[in-house]
């Protein structure tokens, strides 16, 4: 089926290409009769003209579409962070180039999408020290909002306060009497040393002189396979060495470590607690509803995309938007 152009069109209705532009481009500014476009428009219906929405954004030199990165969709977590952040960016007025990196560890460069298309701005999930001009090369100047973590330097980030939510857990797992607290994660010690989550539980511990351990997923993957593995593992240690409560990095390894503990024998939260961070809702309609820390991605990726949109509509102070959004403790029978 050959695409109508808009000459074509204007040859049917007899005007200029140029005025037969100015209507199907939404032109107000243009002086042209309610009768005239009406019937332009009629005669575009009716031969199926379809606008070319690229050589429109070009000519505006906007595209109305903002690209967005986030580190893989095998995390439902990042599901939730990828449905809001386009329902937010269509309803400000833009289309979304989704790009999600297909490893565990969010690398996008090998396989972006949006590498060489044009797009107005972009809200990308990052660690601290992660740029966009890593994945789009030094010369991209497009307006960027980081999710996920704070940043030292000037950008534009919406981040929770990973270090009081997980601060927040890891003393409610002391007050119900946790002497040997192991923290699980699918990253080293020289990685995990760096990252909230782990800082906040290693300071209570210290603070209450109890001893720290890290248990670390089967090639550092982030998967309910991974956390399965592991606590099968855990569950055939002698029940002397083995840690009393298991404070996980997220809920989908804490799941698949729970299924683990479960289908070895051990009851939780009898034999071993179990917690985990994120709040997914998968988590809760476990038999035993687990012990989280609630971070729900549909906020963080609103208030980017917002701010994105606000920046792109030149509607933003001096200066950079930084957001740090409180995390909550949710308490269930798992611990």
């Amino acid at each position: 089926m050959s695409t109508i152009s808009i000459k074509e069109v204007a040859e049917k209705v007899g005007l200029s290409v140029g005025t037969v532009s100015h209507v199907l481009n939404g032109n107000e500014s243009a002086r042209i009769s309610k009768a005239t476009q009406e019937r332009v428009r009629q005669a575009a219906a009716e031969m199926g003209y379809r606008p070319n929405l690229l050589a429109r954004s070009l000519g505006r030199r906007r595209m109305d579409t903002i690209g967005l990165l986030v580190s893989g969709l095998k995390n439902p977590f990042f599901v939730d962070v990828m449905e809001s952040a386009e329902t937010a960016a269509v309803e400000a007025g833009y289309k979304v180039i989704l790009d999600a990196a297909p490893s565990f560890h969010g690398t996008y460069k090998e396989h972006s999408k949006i590498i060489g298309w044009p797009v107005d701005g972009v809200v990308m999930w990052a660690h601290s020290g992660q740029t966009l001009a890593e994945y789009l090369g030094q010369g991209a100047t497009v307006p960027v909002v980081y999710m996920g973590f704070a940043r030292e330097d000037d950008s534009d980030y919406v981040a929770f306060d990973l270090y009081s939510g997980a601060r927040e857990l890891a003393e409610h797992l002391v007050e119900r009497g946790y002497e040997r607290i192991a923290y699980v994660s699918a990253y080293a010690i020289d990685k995990s040393s760096r990252e909230d989550r782990y800082r906040a539980y290693r300071d209570v511990c210290a603070l209450n002189n109890l001893p720290t351990e890290l248990l670390v997923t089967e090639d550092e993957r982030e998967t309910r396979e991974a956390g399965l593995a592991l606590g099968r593992a855990i569950a055939a240690m002698p029940a002397e060495l083995r840690p009393q409560a298991l404070m996980c990095h997220n809920d989908v390894i804490a799941v698949g470590l729970y299924c683990g503990l479960r289908r070895s024998g051990l009851r939780v939260p009898e034999d071993i607690a179990v917690a985990g961070f994120d709040g997914i809702e998968e988590a809760q309609y476990l038999d035993v509803p687990l012990t989280t820390v609630r971070t729900p991605g549909s906020a963080i990726a609103q208030q980017a995309v917002q701010i994105l949109s606000r920046r792109l509509a030149g509607d933003v102070e001096d200066g950079p938007c930084q957001v740090l959004l409180p995390a909550q403790l949710l308490i269930g029978g798992s611990t």
